[in-house]
C-alpha cells in the first residue's frame, strides 16, 4: 500500500528535523528518486525551510530564549526574596519552555503543508506540452510514457533521436506546443540542440530536406546549431528571420516585448521580411520592434541566458512586467488587484526551481505597499 499524504510530510518534518529512523530514511529516499510528487513536496520542504532559517523573525529562538523570556516576566529584585516554586509551579514553566519552541515548529510545519498542498493542487491543474503530428494527431506528455513518432522519442521534458534509420523514412513537420512554466529539449535531424522555453510553439521537420534547414518559433528558444556549409540554419519568426550556418544564439519573440535575437558565438544574419540582411557578432542582439527597423545592441549573456537555468532578473522592472514573466515562467496565477501599483519597479530575480513565496515575500519586503494572498490557488497582489 502507497504512503498516504500525511505520512510523507512526517517523514520529511522527521528528516529535516534529523530525527527520522534509519529503515524511514530509505524510504523516503526511494519515494523522492521515484515518485514526481515527492520529489516536488520534498523540494519545495527543503527551500521553505532554508527561507524559514534564514527569516530573522526566526532567528536564535530557542529553549534558552523562552525560559530567559518567562523568567524576565517574574517579579524578581534584590528586595525581593526568591521563593522556592512548589514542585507544580516549576514544571509548568520547564513546560512552557519547551512548547514554545514546539509551538512554533507546528506553526512553520502548518505554513510548509499548506503551501506544499498549494503547489500539489497547482501541478494537478497545470497544462500539458503537446506534441501535434502533421495530420492533427495530438500526444499529451504527461510523465507517464513516452510517446514515439517516427524516429523521435518524447519524453516529459526532452526528446531524443531513436536511430532508426531505414528507406521508409517518412518526412512531416512537428508542432511543440509548450505551456506556462514548462521547458522542453530536442535534438534535431542534424544533430542541432534546442531548448524550448515556456508558453512558446516551435515548428520543426522529421528531416531536413532541401537547401535549408527550417524551423518556426513563437515564443523563445536557445538553439546550439550543428555546422553544414551548404546547408544553412534559419528560424522563421513572426518578426524576423535568423539564418545561421553553425552557432549559439537565443530568440526571443514573447508578444508585448521587441523580438531579439542574441547571439553567443559564430555569425548571424538577421532580415526583417523586408530589408536586407543585417550580420551580427557575438555578444551583440538583433532587436526588433513592431515599427521600427532592426537595431544592434550589446546583451548580458547571464541575464539573456538566464532562463536556461530556471533564473529570470528583473532588472527595475515594473511589478505589472514581473507578473507576466512570473506567470509564464512558473504557470501561477498571479494577478494585480490594484492597479496603483501595477507601475512600481523592483530589481530582484525569480528561480523557477524555488516556491512562488519566496518571490513574494522579496516584493513584499522591499516594499510597504504590496502585499498578496493566495485565494482558491490564485495569487492576488493588492
Amino acid at each position: 500500500m502507497e504512503p498516504l499524504n500525511e505520512q510523507i510530510e512526517e517523514l520529511i518534518a522527521d528528516k529535516l528535523s534529523g530525527q527520522i529512523a534509519p529503515e524511514n530514511d530509505e524510504l523516503l529516499a526511494q519515494l523522492i528518486r521515484t515518485d514526481e510528487s515527492v520529489r516536488q513536496q520534498w523540494e519545495a520542504s527543503v527551500a521553505l525551510l532554508s527561507l524559514y532559517r534564514a527569516s530573522k523573525k526566526a532567528e536564535h529562538i530557542n529553549e534558552q530564549r523562552a525560559w530567559d523570556k518567562l523568567r524576565a516576566k517574574m517579579p524578581l529584585n534584590e528586595e525581593t526574596p526568591v521563593k522556592k516554586l512548589k514542585p507544580s509551579n516549576y514544571k509548568w514553566f520547564a513546560a512552557a519552555a519547551i512548547l514554545i519552541p514546539l509551538l512554533l515548529t507546528a506553526l512553520w510545519f502548518g505554513l510548509l503543508r499548506s503551501n506544499v498542498k498549494f503547489n500539489e493542487r497547482h501541478a494537478k491543474n497545470a497544462e500539458r506540452i503537446k506534441v501535434i503530428l502533421a495530420d492533427g494527431t495530438t500526444y499529451i506528455l504527461d510523465g507517464n510514457k513516452d510517446v514515439t513518432a517516427g524516429e523521435l522519442k518524447f519524453g516529459a521534458q526532452s526528446a531524443q533521436r531513436t536511430g532508426q534509420n531505414g528507406t521508409q523514412r517518412k518526412n512531416q513537420i512537428i508542432t511543440l506546443a509548450i505551456p506556462e512554466g514548462k521547458t522542453y529539449a530536442l535534438v534535431l535531424d542534424d544533430g542541432t540542440s534546442v531548448k524550448i522555453n515556456s508558453a512558446s510553439t516551435f515548428k520543426f521537420p522529421m528531416f531536413f530536406e532541401g537547401h535549408s534547414r527550417e524551423v518556426q518559433l513563437d515564443g523563445e528558444a536557445y538553439f546550439e546549431v550543428t555546422k553544414r556549409n551548404h546547408q544553412p540554419f534559419v528560424v522563421k519568426t513572426h518578426e524576423m528571420d535568423v539564418k545561421v550556418l553553425g552557432t549559439k544564439f537565443n530568440v526571443n519573440t514573447y508578444p508585448g516585448n521587441d523580438a531579439q535575437a542574441s547571439l553567443v558565438e559564430g555569425s548571424v544574419a538577421v532580415s526583417d521580411h523586408t530589408t536586407k540582411e543585417l550580420l551580427i557578432k557575438p555578444g551583440q542582439a538583433a532587436i526588433k520592434s513592431s515599427s521600427n527597423i532592426i537595431r544592434v545592441e550589446a546583451f548580458s549573456a547571464d541575464q539573456i541566458l538566464s532562463w536556461l537555468h530556471g533564473t529570470y532578473y528583473f532588472n527595475n522592472m515594473t511589478l505589472r512586467d514581473i507578473v507576466n514573466i512570473t506567470n509564464r515562467a512558473t504557470g501561477e496565477d498571479l494577478y494585480i488587484t490594484d492597479s496603483k501599483i501595477a507601475n512600481y519597479r523592483f530589481s530582484g530575480a525569480l528561480q523557477t526551481g524555488k516556491p512562488i513565496k519566496v518571490l513574494l515575500e522579496n516584493i513584499k519586503s522591499s516594499s510597504s505597499v504590496v502585499q498578496y494572498q493566495i485565494k482558491d490557488g490564485k495569487i492576488e497582489l493588492y
